[in-house]
């Protein structure tokens, strides 16, 4: 290759290198606004907090500030993809450091990758905020500083703090902070110092707080939760610059070693060239002198092949016709055997089906007679039974005139037989019965009959707490109020009442307070105690 041609595309590779890198210092806000979510939190049905979060791992693990969902009775998130609100869950959240962790139910979103190196104090930052048409916007911005909030009753810090100056609003704290690679350095929260504690008031100054990414990391390691870690440092866009044209000079200068190298090997290519051309003539001469030879002795080999292929039909010929006859006498001793069988089966039959109609006789003879001899038993048995029932009514009425107290009491006792008897009919025809094993490996069989349910018109309810629930499950699993199961008509029907740990039908979770149907044969799991629903 010419030495002009390979100088002038090292020469381009390292402006394109120059004019390109510091375009790659912002992120691509359509590439991480998917991994970002607007959180909700309600109390008595009214919203009390709004924030932002983004998702960890693809799990559906929500980062935010603790100050969102202190004492928040429903949490949903909110995100560009998913376009409606949806029922989140706490997993934890720690005051000090202002973080939270929630987890949502397939919410398949990408993860955003959490670096370990952080970022030093004046390295430039961005984040993103939500504009007023529910879009995600990017702001930049630098490090001023770090800050470490200290415990009321420890020397150590709590958690560790930079602050930056990309201008957010009130709705933004919980958004990410990330570097210049794209890789989140902090999460953006009120600043500790404000009086307004739990901040959902405080409305954003000059100087932005965030925690920092280390403290985020070590709160997810502590409780086993999954997340992607970077641990290269990340590079600003003139030291990628300064990189990338040190690594362009070093390839321009191994571009004009090679360029001399293949120079020197196109002259020796040309000198082998030459020679070899003429070692080709040589070849070629040969090669027509031993095409020719090939060619007669391929000619007599084919002869020689069509005389032995001529020879070998003639005997595959013979080979079928034997083969045919062969065939025809086995068939036909074949068919001769089978026709002497089958003779022989008749015979046998015909004597079987004799004895069949000589033995149904004699049994329909004599079961006529026991037919007989059974009625004649029968209307006596009846007989004797309505005189022991006559004889029995006359003393107890003879009895009863002579004790009138007993005879009031007997009736009293007769009547609520008859309302408990109807309470019983409000009720399903069948029980319910749910069995398992507990955490421990012990056996847990729970009997929930008709009358419990004709008593309970709203349904029983089940979980941890004798006070609060009508049936006791003694599982670590199971909440104080884990679930109720009512019926309507002969049907079942499970409602989960808000539970830590959720409630599955057949691994399905269902939602808070939606009453779905429960057959026979369906798992049933209260968290991680699964039982089997059966009929009573």
């Amino acid at each position: 290759m010419n030495k002009k041609i390979l100088s002038s595309i090292a020469h381009f590779a390292v402006a394109w290198l120059l004019c390109a890198i510091p375009v790659a210092a912002q992120i691509d806000v359509d590439d991480v606004s998917a991994s970002i979510v607007r959180i909700r939190a309600y109390d008595n049905d009214k919203v009390v907090a709004e924030g932002s979060g983004f998702v960890v791992n693809e799990k559906g693990y929500v980062l935010t500030n603790a100050h969102l969902i202190e004492k928040a009775e429903e949490l949903t998130v909110w995100s560009l993809k998913i376009r409606a609100e949806v029922v989140a869950q706490r997993v934890f959240a720690n005051r000090a450091m202002n973080l939270a962790l929630l987890h949502v139910q397939d919410l398949n979103l990408p993860p955003l990758n959490l670096s370990e190196q952080g970022a030093d104090v004046g390295r430039a930052v961005q984040t993103l905020q939500f504009g007023a048409t529910g879009d995600v916007q990017l702001a930049h911005g630098a490090i001023g500083a770090y800050q470490n909030v200290f415990g009321k009753k420890s020397s150590l810090p709590v958690a560790h703090l930079l602050q930056h100056n990309a201008l957010i609003t009130a709705q933004s704290f919980g958004m990410p902070l990330f570097n210049e690679c794209g890789d989140v350095v902090a999460i953006n929260l009120p600043d500790p110092s404000s009086s307004s504690w739990p901040f959902r008031k405080a409305q954003p100054s000059g100087t932005i707080s965030a925690l920092r990414s280390g403290d985020i990391i070590a709160a997810l390691q502590g409780r086993k939760i999954a997340h992607t870690v970077v641990k290269s440092k990340c590079l600003s866009a003139v030291e990628r610059a300064e990189r990338a044209r040190k690594a362009a000079a070093d390839s321009l200068r191994v571009a004009k070693a090679q360029a001399d190298l293949a120079s020197a090997a196109a002259k020796k290519a040309k000198a082998k060239e030459e020679a070899t051309q003429q070692a080709a003539e040589q070849a070629k001469a040969r090669a027509d002198s031993a095409s020719k030879a090939a060619a007669d002795s391929l000619k007599a080999a084919k002869a020689k092949a069509d005389s032995l292929a001529q020879a070998k039909a003639r005997a595959d010929a013979a080979k079928k016709a034997a083969t045919d006859s062969l065939k025809a006498t086995k068939a036909k001793a074949d068919s001769l055997e089978a026709a002497k069988a089958k003779a022989d089966s008749l015979r046998a039959a015909e004597v079987r089906a004799q004895a069949k109609a000589d033995s149904l006789k004699a049994a329909k003879a004599k079961a006529a007679q026991r037919l007989q001899w059974g009625i004649i038993a029968g209307v006596g048995l009846v007989l004797l039974a309505l005189l022991g029932w006559l004889l029995l009514s006359r003393r107890k009425l003879i009895a009863a005139l002579k004790n009138p107290r007993q005879l009031v009491q007997q009736m009293s006792r007769r009547v609520t037989k008859k309302e408990a008897a109807k309470a019983i009919a409000k009720g399903p025809k069948h029980g319910l019965a749910l069995a398992g094993f507990d955490s421990r490996g012990e056996r847990i069989h729970i009997e929930l009959a008709p009358a419990q349910f004709a008593s309970q018109r709203l349904g029983l309810s089940l979980g941890r707490h004798p006070d609060l629930v009508d049936e006791i499950v003694a599982d670590e699993n199971v909440s104080r109020r884990h679930l109720r199961i009512a019926t309507q008509g002969d049907q079942f029907y499970v409602e989960d009442l808000n539970s830590s740990n959720g409630t599955f039908l057949n691994d399905q979770r269902l939602s808070p307070f939606k009453p779905a149907r429960l057959d026979y044969g369906t798992k049933v799991a209260l968290g991680d105690l699964v039982l089997m629903a059966s009929k009573l």
